[in-house]
């Protein structure tokens, strides 16, 4: 017996999962989230928000109350490289490097002109009850922490899955249409068999949150992240910390110091002993600590072969899993589930046919394995830093303290090794300066019409970003203005799943074609004229930034999707407006070409 239907079913109350229930949400989807915790996450684990999910949370009204809680750009425009945070030897608190990062110092600008929205830092156990308000506030009653899936079939026409609420030990039948997958990898996709292909993993990290006053000591006010390498050797000689609020900078207080063991090697983790192992690393041994969480983790780089299986859509860690660096597992989860999001709305709203959940994949599956292997690329490039400061395997501690005084040395030798240090150190750009590989992801096959044109180049160190409107990009940011109205190209594409048409100033005849699209299609398409004038029905291109990467004429268009990537374009209006926009829309939608006409020639 079913006790309970709803078009779909999110397993898992995590990032992912709150995510897509808000945009399910918005997108008019009716659905039931269900979470085994008893609260959202006690752990500060993943706290860095890039860009381009900060314009996902402007997209769908989340970003203003992030902002409220999180780190301003002021207090995380640098990170940090020390021997040790404190201590009166000769090599303690000595700076190794400091590099601008997220968008702040020298980044600021094309950070600033590529984005609306500053990229941020709030730490997990802070975001998700923000995002659970949200979810819940939109979906009243079918948000439910602390209820199990205890299993799950599938069949032609939907799933159906046992679900147990935890506090009653009462267990209800559900029936969904679809499933999507946000449980962090705890069993949907074993139960599936989907193989993850990648390194399982070989670091044992161990992570302390902790309150502390550091303001007299800590590496700066605009300091997010300080990694430590320290001279003395030791059990732990390279660690990070990484400032966790609620207030940021010098008036942070709260932490979380993360550190490697080597393999086979237990701690004692209880109180006494962490609190002990955090004056240590620190070298502050009467600071007062309290420590609120020790967790142990396994970096692992993982990828599903597959992100869909019959009506189960994988999302999240479900799908994939990276260490921390470049801070790539959070923000590509909440955009997997915007970009599942809106195809999960138009395949339930009758718009598109299932189809277009073929493009999940194909979409996402090769952004995630970016992501990964960058990811991956990053944490390891940390031992190239340690090596450029000619610290060496095996070397015994006298020799790594000689290679530190010589660094600090005030010789021509000292100046020679700390040019080395910051050539070096500048390579972990890849980390802390990734501009392009947070906002410049891109689908090359899925939901789309490729127009044939070459992808703008790659920056190696994946800084560089080129905004295009190439089709599977990321629309391009400019600021719009209408009268005392301004505004970014972004805001053009709303919450609630309708695609754009972005015009030129003599765009007049993709109005009748839109208008006609629209009727066929039974989906919602705006039209919006950007100019360099000011024009009764359309927007001024404020500074010429749209002009100059639009890609199209005058009479031009650019048919973006709900979730702001570009589907298709058109550099000038042909002879059938309306047949060319009807095709992209068609084909955008998932919906296969018509079969030609009897009797039709080639």
């Amino acid at each position: 017996m079913i006790d309970e239907e709803v078009p779909v079913l999110i397993v898992g109350g995590g990032g992912c999962g709150l995510t897509a229930s808000l945009f399910l949400s918005d997108l008019g989807v009716r659905h039931l989230l269900v979470e085994r915790r008893e609260s959202t996450s006690v752990l500060p684990r993943a706290h860095y928000l890039n860009q381009r999910t900060m314009e996902i949370f402007r997209q769908h009204g989340v970003a203003e109350d992030v902002y409220a809680l999180s780190a301003p750009l002021a207090h995380m425009s640098e990170v940090a490289w020390r021997t040790s945070l404190a201590g009166d030897g000769e090599l303690d608190a000595r700076d190794l490097h400091r590099m601008d990062s997220f968008g702040g110092g020298s980044t600021a600008a094309p950070y600033a002109a590529d984005s609306p929205c500053p990229s941020t830092n709030l730490p997990q156990h802070r975001l998700e009850p923000l995002l659970r308000r949200h979810a819940e506030e939109r979906a009243p009653g079918m948000v439910r922490f602390h209820h199990l899936m205890e299993e799950f079939t599938q069949d032609a026409d939907g799933v159906t899955a046992r679900i147990t609420d935890r506090a009653t030990g009462t267990t209800r039948t559900v029936r969904a249409r679809y499933l999507l997958g946000a449980d962090g990898g705890r069993g949907i996709g074993d139960t599936l068999g989907v193989t993850m292909d990648g390194d399982g993993g070989s670091w044992n990290v161990i992570s302390v949150h902790f309150s502390a006053d550091l303001s007299r000591w800590w590496s700066g006010d605009k300091v997010l992240i300080t990694n430590f390498v320290s001279p003395d050797g030791g059990l732990v000689s390279r660690y990070g910390m990484v400032a966790m609020g609620p207030g940021w900078g010098l008036a942070s207080q709260e932490w979380a110091l993360h550190f490697h063991l080597p393999a086979g090697i237990e701690l004692d983790l209880g109180e006494e002993a962490t609190v002990a192992r955090v004056r240590e690393l620190l070298k502050l041994p009467e600071l007062d600590v309290t420590v609120h969480q020790v967790s142990r983790y396994t970096p692992e780089a993982v990828i599903a072969r597959t992100f869909r299986v019959g009506r189960v859509l994988l999302a999240g860690d479900a799908a994939h899993r990276q260490p921390p660096a470049t801070g790539l597992g959070l923000n590509t989860a909440v955009q997997d589930a915007h970009n599942a999001a809106w195809k999960l709305a138009a395949v339930l709203g009758g718009t598109a046919g299932e189809e277009l959940l073929d493009s999940y994949e194909s979409e996402r599956l090769p952004v995630a394995r970016r992501s990964m292997e960058w990811a991956m690329f990053a944490f390891r490039n940390h031992g190239v830093l340690h090596a450029g400061l000619g610290l060496m395997p095996g070397a015994p501690p006298e020799t790594t303290r000689a290679n530190f005084r010589a660094l600090f040395a005030d010789t021509p030798m000292g100046d020679t090794l700390r040019a080395r240090t910051a050539e070096v150190f500048a390579t972990q750009r890849v980390e802390y300066q990734a501009h392009d590989i947070e906002i410049g992801f891109h689908y090359d096959r899925g939901a789309l019409v490729p127009d044939g044109t070459p992808r703008p180049p790659l920056d190696p160190m994946g800084s560089v970003h080129h905004p295009v409107t190439r089709p599977g990009h990321r629309l391009p940011h400019a600021w719009l203005t209408r009268g005392a109205e301004r505004l970014s190209t972004q805001d053009l594409v709303g919450r609630s799943g309708g695609f754009v048409l972005i015009t030129g100033p003599d765009g007049d005849a993709w109005r009748l074609a839109a208008k006609e699209t629209a009727e066929a299609y039974g989906v919602p398409l705006e039209v919006v004229a950007v100019g360099t004038a000011d024009e009764p029905a359309g927007f001024r291109d404020e500074d010429g930034t749209w002009s100059a990467v639009r890609g199209t004429g005058d009479d031009g268009a650019v048919l973006v999707r709900p979730d702001q990537h570009i589907a298709w374009r058109a550099t000038r209006a042909g002879a059938h407006p309306e047949r060319e926009l009807a095709a992209a829309v068609r084909r955008a939608l998932g919906h296969p070409d018509p079969a030609p006409a009897a009797g039709a020639t080639a």
